[in-house]
Parts: structure tokens; C-alpha cells; sequence
């Protein structure tokens, strides 16, 4: 049985960022992929996870609260992590604040939805697949 690999892609809420996070996992056909908005998560969500993926449509968004404690206290090094929003260079500032203490393999490149179009390539770059 072949392994598949589970990504976990966190949104804000806001109907323009689940799209963005839509196009996401559109890109990721050979994954698991479960689209989580923030008020939702729980520590729990990221022991399967084997990539993540992170959006808000701006900076400080009510639901990520639990998101942000986690991300403080857990060591996920080497996992592939991409942060996302629509154009807000201050969300992804804020995005690139939270996951620091993480560890995670980031992407220095944000998906900006509104002016980078599609997500495929980014993805790929993201995991490291290109």
C-alpha cells in the first residue's frame, strides 16, 4: 500500500482565503489534504501532518489564537511549510511571525492569490518537488 502523505492547509475563514486555500490543494492530487479554518484547529491536527500550509487575508485574525499558542511550543523542523494570502505583505509578515518558533522548512516565497495566479508551481517549489 502505497503511503500518502497528509497536508494540512489553515485559513482565516474569510471566503477569499478557503479559495485560495482551494487552489492549494487543487495542486496537491497526490496528497491527503484537509482545508481547516483556524477557529477549528486543535494541537492534535498536526501530528499526521507531513506539510502545512497557512493563510489569512490579514494580519491577527480572531481565530487563530489556539494556532499561534501551538506553533510557539512545538518543534516541526524539516517539515515544508507555505504561507498564503491575497496580496497583504503585512499578513504574511505576521504569518512569517508565528510559525518562527515552529521550525518548519518555509517557503521564503509567499502565495500572494491576487497576483501570483496559480498555485501549482508554488506547491511544488513549497515541497520541494521541482
Amino acid at each position: 500500500m502505497k503511503n500518502t502523505l497528509t497536508v494540512l492547509i489553515i485559513v482565516d475563514g474569510s471566503d477569499r482565503i478557503r479559495a485560495a486555500g482551494a487552489s492549494i490543494a487543487r495542486a496537491l492530487t497526490d496528497r491527503k489534504v484537509v482545508v481547516m479554518d483556524a477557529a477549528d484547529f486543535a494541537a492534535t491536527d498536526l501530528l499526521p501532518v507531513h506539510a502545512c500550509f497557512i493563510g489569512c487575508e490579514k494580519p491577527h485574525p480572531s481565530g487563530f489564537g489556539e494556532l499561534e499558542r501551538v506553533l510557539k511550543g512545538i518543534n516541526l523542523a524539516g517539515r515544508p511549510c507555505g504561507l498564503f494570502s491575497l496580496a497583504s505583505p503585512q499578513a504574511i509578515e505576521y504569518l512569517r511571525a508565528i510559525v518562527r518558533d515552529a521550525d518548519f522548512r518555509l517557503n521564503p516565497a509567499p502565495f500572494l492569490a491576487e497576483k501570483s495566479g496559480d498555485a501549482g508551481a508554488w506547491v511544488a517549489d513549497t515541497l520541494g518537488r521541482r
